[in-house]
């Protein structure tokens, strides 16, 4: 095949591509309930669900029902994506994205033929196992096999095309929402999405293994052999020595931690293990408790319940909104390797306090129609910001702050916990709704002004660094607090090989210095 015999930035290009429509799978399954639950046949498959046309103790009891079959997916990818911790690093990226895979077919097929709710429901959970899975190796896999200075563009080409998921789930909806009482309408959509999971299983095995895997468990060779396909050389290069030497030492490290019975990611290492997994998995609770899975999951819910539009009306501005946060996405894989990491989990956080804090004031008053249909553009604001910092960033950068011999487990535990908040923002939302009304929007105003202090104070920036340089950034770290101070003031090491390179530079450097002093 000839995607085995692809080199250099060709071959970094189809392991993106592969990575991406993995995620398209996770972006369409977690859009596609949200237009299926008010469709009549699926009401009249499921009528535990019906919260359209029910009202008083009955459209609460059926709204947990509803919050529970949406949400439980949220729970298979949390388990999916911790298993991974256990399984990741004996099966290597490659087999255990294809597990993943396979799993998820198999609860795609459970979930497109059921006849009662718990059929759904257990086929949700299963694909959820299979998408949690993708979600916490693909971005590491990605990651670990791309230069430096693209990282960043190559994982978040996930996030656009997992974006894209959701905005064709969204529409695909829209579509057979007009085709009655026929149970196509729901079938379809829910089965359409095997195409992404077989796509991935079909092709994962002609692309090569992570060449940092390949180090981590003693096959030198052929982490050397892919090294230089990566990069398109020989085999015998000086780059692929240094790279390889570079990985030995930064493994070397990780020795040292494990002889001293320190190889835990929860432990107090000179690796700094409890401070990386601490910010790896705060970023990605972050991340979701910002709140904006509210418009993923209930768009069209709140469109009609709440604010009175036609189902028609309310799924084409669903379906606009989605692809707005498609666009932004995409922005998004522009911005991250010109900016970095840091700015854009700063910026998409300032932006989400301001949408959901107008959103509460907004929605306080629903005979206010008026304001009511303001409140529309602020989903606007907040499904623009979401994809710019807090979409797939978070899932990169756990993969990029993880030091290489904890980097499954750190990952796993990451992902899972973005499942986790996931499934609570989901549970939450309806029930809570139906209780607090705008207040709800309070809730996720504080914790999204809560996410932008951590992000300041305790998030360095890992754009333009090499997987080793990080962890030499953590390594000099003297505590928790002075981390993006130590990477603002550590040289790259590109400028290093520069300065080595021309004596003349070492001179100048060293005369600013005394200067300095």
């Amino acid at each position: 095949m000839a995607l085995a015999k692809l080199r250099g930035k060709k071959l970094g290009r189809v392991i993106g591509l592969i990575g991406a429509v993995g995620f398209i799978l996770q972006g369409y399954d977690q859009a596609v309930a949200n237009g299926l639950l008010t469709l009549a046949s699926f009401i009249h498959q499921f009528p535990e669900t019906d919260t359209l046309n029910t009202s008083g103790s009955q459209k609460s009891h059926n709204s947990i029902i509803q919050g529970t079959t949406v949400a439980i997916y949220e729970i298979g990818c949390a388990l999916g994506a911790f298993a991974c911790g256990f399984v990741g690093d004996r099966l290597g990226r490659r087999k255990t994205i294809f597990v993943a895979g396979c799993i998820a077919i198999i609860g795609v097929i459970i979930q497109a033929t059921p006849f009662s709710l718990g059929q759904l429901i257990a086929g949700r959970v299963i694909t959820g196992l299979g998408v949690g899975g993708f979600t916490a190796t693909i971005p590491m896999y990605v990651s670990e096999s791309s230069a430096a200075e693209g990282r960043g563009r190559m994982v978040l080409l996930q996030g656009w095309f997992a974006i894209g998921g959701v905005a064709l789930a969204t529409w695909m909806d829209f579509g057979l929402y007009y085709a009655g009482s026929n149970s196509a309408s729901w079938r379809f959509p829910i089965a359409f999405q095997s195409v992404f999971a077989i796509f991935v299983v079909s092709c994962i095995f002609f692309v090569p293994e992570s060449p940092r895997w390949l180090a981590k468990v003693g096959r030198v060779e052929e982490a050397a052999e892919v090294l230089a396909r990566l990069e398109d050389v020989s085999l015998d290069s000086e780059h692929v020595a240094q790279e390889l030497e570079i990985i030995r030492q930064s493994l070397a490290e990780g020795h040292q931690d494990e002889s001293s019975g320190s190889s835990s990611p929860w432990t107090r290492t000179q690796n700094r293990h409890l401070q990386r997994t601490i910010i790896a998995i705060a970023v990605n609770i972050f991340a979701q408790m910002t709140g904006v899975n509210i418009i993923t999951f209930y768009s069209d819910t709140i469109l009609e319940s709440y604010l009175g539009y036609s189902g028609t009306v309310a799924r084409i501005v669903s379906g606009c909104l989605q692809i707005w946060q498609f666009f932004a996405a995409g922005l998004a894989v522009l911005l991250i390797d010109r900016f970095g990491r840091r700015p854009l989990l700063i910026t998409a956080a300032i932006g989400m306090t301001i949408a959901q804090t107008c959103l509460a004031g907004l929605s306080s008053d629903l005979s206010n129609k008026g304001a009511a249909g303001a409140s529309i553009a602020f989903y606007f604001l907040a499904l623009f910001c979401f994809p710019i910092g807090l979409f797939l960033v978070p899932f990169m950068y756990a993969a990029e702050i993880a030091p290489l011999r904890t980097r499954a487990k750190v990952t796993a535990m990451s992902a899972a916990s973005n499942w986790i908040f996931n499934f609570v923002v989901a549970e939450a939302s309806d029930t809570g709704f139906a209780n607090i009304g705008y207040k709800y929007y309070i809730i996720y105003a504080c914790i999204s002004a809560m996410a932008l202090v951590f992000f300041y104070f305790f998030c360095p920036e890992t754009k333009g660094r090499t997987l080793e340089e990080i962890d030499e950034i953590f390594v000099n770290s003297t505590s928790f607090f002075d981390t993006v101070k130590v990477a603002n003031q550590t040289p790259f090491q590109s400028e290093l090989l520069a300065f080595a390179e021309d004596p003349e530079k070492i001179v100048q450097a060293e005369r600013v210095e005394d200067v300095a002093a």
